[in-house]
């Protein structure tokens, strides 16, 4: 938040499969809403890359 940066998701890799169901567990401050607030679009990533169906989505704009 603001001018803090925490790296809430060091070292994180996953893949899910299509048709895979997933649940998203772990600590408090774990980074379980980070996760799911970048896959959904709401938050952006400092450093990594996010690619769904092959096409790296993390470097998309707000518009896309």
């Amino acid at each position: 938040m603001g001018e803090t940066e925490i790296d809430a998701l060091a070292g994180v890799d996953f893949t899910i499969d299509k048709g895979e169901c997933v649940i998203v567990v772990g600590a408090s401050g774990a980074g379980k809403s980070t996760i799911l607030n970048i896959l959904g679009g709401m938050d952006t990533l400092t450093s990594g890359e996010v690619i769904v169906d092959g096409e790296k989505v993390s470097d998309d704009n707000d518009k896309e």
